[in-house]
């Protein structure tokens, strides 16, 4: 009970007198607690009480200064200068621009047709051809790698990013199965791989050997 309550309603039933009422009731809220209200404080600080560190900003002597300046222009350990520099794992290509011309290829092959048709595959589905070191001829993945870049970021293969798995000296080029042909025989045609490239899908492995 707060120290601002004043008024008080009893409702009580005869027998019980006026008098028995009240006297009861005054004896019942005297062993009530009074609660003291506390004040209030806004939750953020004003301008004459703002935050400030516990501590005071370190000082630092000319000395210091001189020292960190010093440090900074020695020239690195020679044998870190001689370290070549590590190459990235994995190298991704950015996808064509979708508002380039893409080329329409003619239909599918009878190969690529039962394929298509045997796995259920939608035409705007994403599959990668899998190109490995073995495939790159005397250029090397590098090479490759370099020349698929161009081709992708001018548009001559539709739908495609590339990435490149370093590790396991293989190349993946993402394509819509509706381009997967076309896209492999340019591959093997221009790019003049040897061997077989492989077509995979996710979920279901390899598809298509070319």
């Amino acid at each position: 009970m707060s120290q601002d309550a004043k008024d008080v309603s009893v409702c009580f039933r005869p027998p019980l007198k006026d008098t028995d009422a009240l006297l009861l009731t005054h004896r019942v809220l005297q062993e009530f607690p009074i609660r003291v209200q506390p004040q209030f404080r806004p939750w953020f600080p004003s301008a004459s009480d703002a935050l400030k560190p516990l501590k005071p900003a370190p000082l630092i002597s000319s000395e210091d200064l001189q020292s960190v300046s010093l440090h900074l222009e020695e020239p690195a350990d020679a044998s870190d200068q001689r370290r070549p520099a590590e190459r990235p794992k994995r190298s991704w290509c950015a996808i064509a621009d979708r508002r380039a011309p893409q080329k329409i290829t003619r239909s599918f092959s009878r190969l690529f047709q039962k394929t298509v048709e045997k796995h259920a595959l939608h035409l705007r589905q994403r599959v990668k051809w899998v190109v490995c070191e073995r495939n790159c001829g005397p250029r090397g993945m590098e090479e490759l790698w370099l020349d698929l870049n161009r081709a992708i970021r001018r548009s001559r293969l539709p739908t495609c990013n590339a990435n490149y798995q370093r590790a396991l000296a293989q190349i993946w080029l993402y394509c819509d199965v509706f381009y997967s042909e076309y896209i492999g025989n340019l591959l093997k045609q221009e790019f003049q791989l040897s061997g077989q490239i492989t077509l995979t899908c996710h979920r279901l492995g390899d598809i298509v050997k070319l």
